[in-house]
This record gives C-alpha cells, sequence and structure tokens, in this order.
C-alpha cells in the first residue's frame, strides 16, 4: 500500500491548498479514522461498507486499516463529479483494493442511486456536501421514494442535508451503523427539517450525536458535528458527545490525534454522563 498511502498524502496536501473546492473530495485522515472506529466498534465482521458521496475514497480506504474486522463482501461509493469519481477508483487500485472487491458508480446520488441492488451494508460512512440545493418537491414523486417516504416530508429544496441522511438510513442493515458528518444546521433548523428530524428520533434511529472541534476541514472553519444512525439500539437514548476540546492545533487545520479520538471512542461505549463531555438522554417517557 506504499503507493496508495503517497497517493493519500498528495490529495489531502492538494486539498489542504484548494481553498473551498477542497472539502468537496477528502475528508483529513484523522477524521475518516474517528467515522471508520465508530462503524466497526464492537464488530468482527461486517458484510460490506458504502459511502453514497464518497469524493476521492478516502473514507472508504480507512476502513480497511483496521485489524480483525472481516468486509466479506468490499466496497462500495457514489460520487457526482467526474473528476472525484476517477481519483476514488484509482485510489481502490494503488491501495490494492481487488476490482472484483470495490464498486464505486457516478451518478447523482439523490436522484440516481447506483447501488440499490447491494443494500443493505453493515458499515455506512459519508461526509456529504453541506447544504446544498436538490430538486425536493420541486419532484412531487420523490415522496414516494422507499428512502424518503416514511418521514412523511422531503429534505427542503434549499437544504438537502435530511435527503443524504434519509438515503443513507434506508442503505443500513438492521444490526449495521451509519455515521455522517453534518452540517449543525440540521439540528436546530425547523420546517419540514424539524419533522424529519422528530422521525428519526421517535422511531430510535439516533444513536449518538458528537460535536466536532472547528477547523478540522479543508475550506471551512465550521464546526460539523457526526450523526451516528442504528437500527437495532436497545435503549431509547441518545448520547450526546462534547468533543470540541479534542484537538491538535496545527498550522492551517486542527486535526484529531489518536488520544483524541480515543477520548471520543471511550465515551461512545462507556455511555456514562460525564461532566463537560457527554450525556446519555432518555427520548421517550
Amino acid at each position: 500500500d506504499a503507493f496508495g498511502d503517497a497517493y493519500e498524502y498528495l490529495i489531502s496536501n492538494y486539498a489542504s491548498n484548494a481553498g473551498k473546492s477542497g472539502g468537496e473530495f477528502f475528508t483529513p485522515q484523522t477524521v475518516s479514522r474517528l467515522l471508520a472506529r465508530i462503524v466497526v466498534d464492537g464488530k468482527t465482521k461486517i458484510n460490506k461498507v458504502y459511502d453514497p458521496t464518497c469524493g476521492s475514497g478516502s473514507l472508504l480506504l480507512q476502513m480497511r486499516k483496521f485489524e480483525g474486522v472481516e468486509i466479506e463482501d468490499g466496497y462500495f461509493g457514489q460520487e457526482i463529479n467526474m473528476t472525484n469519481y476517477n481519483l476514488a477508483r484509482m485510489n481502490m487500485f494503488l491501495h490494492n483494493v481487488n476490482y472484483a472487491d470495490f464498486s464505486i458508480k457516478r451518478g447523482d446520488t439523490l436522484l440516481n442511486p447506483q447501488h440499490t441492488d447491494e443494500k443493505p451494508f453493515d458499515a455506512i460512512v459519508s461526509n456529504p456536501p453541506y447544504s446544498i440545493k436538490w430538486i425536493g418537491d420541486g419532484d412531487p414523486t420523490l415522496i414516494n421514494d422507499e428512502r424518503f417516504a416514511p418521514a412523511g416530508k422531503l429534505a427542503p429544496k434549499s437544504y438537502a442535508d435530511f435527503a443524504f441522511i434519509m438515503h443513507s438510513l434506508s442503505y443500513l442493515s438492521s444490526k449495521g451503523r451509519a455515521a455522517i458528518v453534518c452540517f449543525p444546521g440540521i439540528f436546530y433548523r425547523k420546517g419540514a427539517e424539524r419533522i424529519i428530524r422528530k422521525y428519526l428520533v421517535d422511531n430510535n434511529f439516533v444513536d449518538c450525536v458528537i460535536q466536532l472541534p472547528d477547523n478540522l476541514f479543508f475550506g471551512t472553519s465550521i464546526a460539523t458535528c457526526i450523526l451516528v444512525l442504528a437500527k437495532n439500539k436497545t435503549e431509547n437514548k441518545v448520547l450526546f458527545i462534547d468533543a470540541t476540546k479534542e484537538f491538535k492545533k496545527e498550522t492551517n487545520n486542527n486535526i484529531l490525534e489518536e488520544t483524541n479520538i480515543e477520548n471520543i471512542m471511550g465515551e461512545f461505549r462507556s455511555r456514562a454522563d460525564k461532566e463537560y463531555f457527554s450525556r446519555y438522554v432518555e427520548t421517550k417517557e
């Protein structure tokens, strides 16, 4: 994997210098590692990994780096941008992923999903574009789509965030876990987003919300969150982790060190209330 690691290094350097567009195709490795750790935690085997907005494939490839976790049927991703799609496929080859073990498809994930026959997935990792526009209820047939219908509302035209979230939920297996990087606005905006949010909580799909430090991503200083979804929760509770202080400052961006990731994962497992760090909150009486 030496070529692959060198390629990943070049891509990360390019992304860090590409301004606003840098974040469109590359998730920093330290954030990728945290997402991967979340979806494999406590598991020795998963059927396959999926990223519906895979960019250069860095999130999918991070899943290969865990000892003792068997990925049975490979890596699946979709990407709308032609350059990023080609980067992802090249990235797979350079990391010695056999052609038969991955499927990277090009297309609009929301309007033309390419992996309907391969779902469900035990592990989904994703950093979808933040608050982009989409057709939404401009196409009235979309409310009948099996991905969006259960919530009873489509994500608004101005903010596609919950469309990506509902897509991932639909593709998640009954024993799987999805870790999705989200713009903070999805947690407090009203209207259709509030209705979809309520659907997710009322049906006990929200496992954990992790507030990340700011300035982790290329091209934006916004402090993002990780939304963790699961379909096999045993308690009607949501874990909230404030990880805003868990970072190391570097010249251009903050990074998550291994100790920061360990602190977050320790709390993710223990599910204990910890002052100034975490709360495990009941969602139903």
